[in-house]
Formats: structure tokens, C-alpha cells, sequence
């Protein structure tokens, strides 16, 4: 099926057979009894194509969001096991090599005249973990940031009855992207005002277009007002949305213009210091709903300490990460606010009280996402099932094609 990879595929193959003919003495002198005489079976791999092909229609992010949705409530009834997250390139940990921070520009680009190395965002993140009684445990790694040209990333598929590796899905990161904006998608679900009129977007990114992606499914309104640091890539995001049936964007050159003028606010950026109410706040009493997505490792704020400490109610994907990485981190190391006033999403899910009425909610709301392996053993299990699907009927028309 993947030509380019079989050479690589026998060169893999082969070497696991020769490391399978050790000689009598070693065995012997070890002391081991090697019982398995059956090659390893390889994984099935598939390409960043194949993963595209089955999640790009609508259909299937409206049951990933669905799906996710049901995985944050089975998360806070303790039914996933998550092991500790790895991050790498990121404070506090020393940067990757992968650019010289010499040719470093605030705006994204090398510049060999500047020597700001305030743009570094570069991280590589490893996330692993299962549900209780089901089928595959899944490890996924994710990179992205600059100087990194592009997101990255795979996902690896084990058996949980053998332990063996079932599937590679190169999926250059779109998992994770989808699986985090369906989280967005959620918690917009029950908190975002239901007559919003306008969206504000904090970001330029991949994130940000995906976050607007899903949210059409669950908010009624397709007037967005973007924010960002780059102006180009500002107008690139608003002219792109713009050409979206029905959408209509503008940019405004104040984050806190958000604040004044959107119901709903989705932050996306990669930043360490506060871009979102750092110069005011608003006084009239409008209810607003904020969800932030871009502080996904420990060090990374996007929003005022003021805002989390004004807000109504504080919900977290995770509420143990959310004490060391997230938007809520420094708020609660500083005693604005207490781990125990904060949420899980799966909580909020099936606490009804605490959903937004349809009138007369004027409340602040904020979600702080920082990514749960959970999103990524649930996305990863619905490719592997449509791209198996898909094998099936495949073969099944190839069958009926020989009689």
C-alpha cells in the first residue's frame, strides 16, 4: 500500500530476524530461554494522506467532539490512566539546537541583524496513556513552535492484550490539533452565551483556524475579530476566514478589544507573558466566555491573573495538570485563586447547574485546556477504526470485482 516505506519496512524486518539467530552459547551463558520463534509482525503505517482522508469531513468532527466530550467525563470518574507528561525544548529544560537563537526576530522570521531571542517557542511533547479495559494504549508525540519550521508529530497504537505495536499514524500533528479543538468545541458547548455575536480570536496559528472550525458546530455566529502579533499573518487568518461561506472577519490592533466587543474569546498563542487584559478590563457586567488553549506547558500564560481572579467559574481539562502548566498555574501559586475552585470539564458536563442558562447569565467563564492523553487514545482509536474500515471495504469491492 505505501511503496516509498517497504524498502524500509524489509530493512526493519530483516534485522529483527538476524537478532533472533543468537548462538547456543549465549543462551546458555545468560541463562535466558527464548521461546518466541514467529517474527514480529510490523505495524500498520499510514501517512499523513491516508489520516486526512478519513477526518476531513464534517461528519467526522462532529463525532470526535462528541466522542471527546464523552472521554472528559469517563477522565474525571478516574476510568483513564495518564502517565506524567514529557516536555521537552521548553523551560525548564535548555532549548533545542534547532536554530541559531542569534537569527532570532520578534515576529517569527530569522533576522541575522537581530539578536532577540524572545520569539523561541520551540517543544516537544510526549503523552501517553489508556482507558481501563479497552482496547490500545497510545503514545503520541507532538512538536511544534518556532524556529521549528511546522507542526509534527505521530501517534503509536499498542494492543493492550499483547502489548505489540499495531499502528503508526505520521499524522505531522492534525491529530492533535483536531482532538484540542474539539475540547474547545465542549466547553463553548455548555459555557459560550447562547446569542454571542462576535468571536474573538487570540493567535494566528494552525490552532486558531481549527478552533474556529469546530466551534461553528456548537455557537451560532460567524462574525470574528482576530488579534495578533504578526500583522501579516493577522490579515493572511482574516482574509482566509472571510472567504468562508457566511464568515466575516476583522482584525483590531488591541488584544483587549476582545474584551469589550465578543462573547466569546479563544486564546492560541505560544506566549510567556500576558497578551489578554494586560491593560484593561472590562466594567460593564457582559457575559463572556473565555477558552485558552495555547499555555500548554509550565511557563506559558496568555491571559491577566486579574481575569481568572474576577471570573465565576474556572474549569480545567485536567485539574492535577492544571496546577503546574495552564493559565491557572501562576493564579493559583500566587493564592488568587484554589485548585479546589477549579472545574474538570467532565465535571462540568454532567452538572447541569452549572451550564450557562439562556438568559440573564452574565457570568465569566474560562476554560483552560492544556491537552489530556485521553484526547489523544480517543482520537487516535477512531482513525485507526476508519482507515480499517476503509481497508475492509476496499477489499470486499476488490473481491466482488474477481467473481
Amino acid at each position: 500500500m505505501y511503496p516509498h516505506l517497504s524498502g524500509a519496512c524489509k530493512g526493519i524486518s530483516e534485522r529483527y530476524q538476524a537478532t533472533q539467530k543468537f548462538p547456543d552459547r549465549f543462551r546458555t551463558d545468560v541463562g535466558f530461554q527464548f521461546t518466541s520463534s514467529e517474527p514480529q509482525t510490523l505495524p500498520k503505517i499510514y501517512t499523513l494522506a491516508d489520516v486526512e482522508r478519513v477526518t476531513s469531513s464534517e461528519s467526522f468532527a462532529k463525532e470526535l467532539t462528541e466522542a471527546v466530550e464523552q472521554g472528559f467525563v469517563e477522565y474525571s470518574q478516574g476510568k483513564f490512566n495518564a502517565c506524567p507528561i514529557q516536555t521537552m525544548g521548553a523551560p525548564p529544560m535548555a532549548q533545542f539546537g534547532a536554530a541559531d537563537p542569534t537569527e532570532m526576530d520578534t515576529e517569527g522570521d530569522t533576522n541575522k541583524t537581530n539578536t532577540n531571542t524572545n520569539n523561541y517557542a520551540a517543544q516537544t511533547c510526549v503523552k501517553s496513556g489508556y482507558m481501563t479495559g479497552g482496547d490500545y494504549y497510545v503514545v503520541k508525540v507532538a512538536s511544534g513552535g518556532y524556529p521549528f519550521p511546522s507542526n509534527s508529530g505521530l501517534l503509536q497504537i499498542y494492543s493492550q492484550q499483547t502489548g505489540k505495536l499495531e499502528a503508526l499514524l505520521l499524522d505531522d500533528g492534525i491529530c492533535t490539533e483536531m482532538r484540542t479543538a474539539a475540547a474547545g468545541a465542549v466547553a463553548a458547548k455548555y459555557l459560550a452565551p447562547q446569542k454571542s455575536q462576535c468571536i474573538g480570536i487570540l493567535g494566528t496559528g494552525v490552532q486558531a483556524r481549527y478552533q474556529l472550525e469546530y466551534l461553528r458546530h456548537v455557537v451560532d455566529c460567524q462574525k470574528v475579530m482576530i488579534w495578533g502579533r504578526d500583522k501579516t499573518k493577522t490579515k493572511k487568518l482574516r482574509d482566509e476566514v472571510n472567504r468562508w461561506k457566511g464568515w466575516e472577519a476583522t482584525v483590531t490592533s488591541s488584544a483587549d478589544w476582545l474584551l469589550e466587543l465578543c462573547s466569546v474569546i479563544i486564546t492560541t498563542t505560544s506566549a510567556r507573558e500576558v497578551l489578554l487584559g494586560r491593560n484593561r478590563i472590562p466594567t460593564k457586567k457582559l457575559a463572556l466566555h473565555i477558552t485558552c488553549i495555547g499555555s500548554d506547558s509550565p511557563g506559558k500564560m496568555e491571559i491577566s491573573t486579574d481575569l481568572i481572579e474576577r471570573a465565576e467559574l474556572l474549569v480545567a481539562d485536567s485539574r492535577g495538570q492544571t496546577q503546574e502548566r495552564g493559565e491557572f498555574a501562576t493564579a493559583i501559586a500566587s493564592n488568587l485563586v484554589s485548585v479546589d475552585d477549579v472545574v474538570e470539564l467532565g465535571e462540568l458536563v454532567v452538572k447541569e447547574e452549572l451550564h450557562r442558562s439562556e438568559e440573564f447569565d452574565n457570568r465569566l467563564t474560562i476554560f483552560d485546556s492544556s491537552g489530556v492523553a485521553f484526547q489523544d487514545c480517543v482520537v487516535a482509536q477512531m482513525v485507526f477504526e476508519k482507515l480499517q474500515q476503509e481497508e475492509h471495504e476496499q477489499e470486499q469491492q476488490q473481491k466482488e470485482q474477481e467473481e
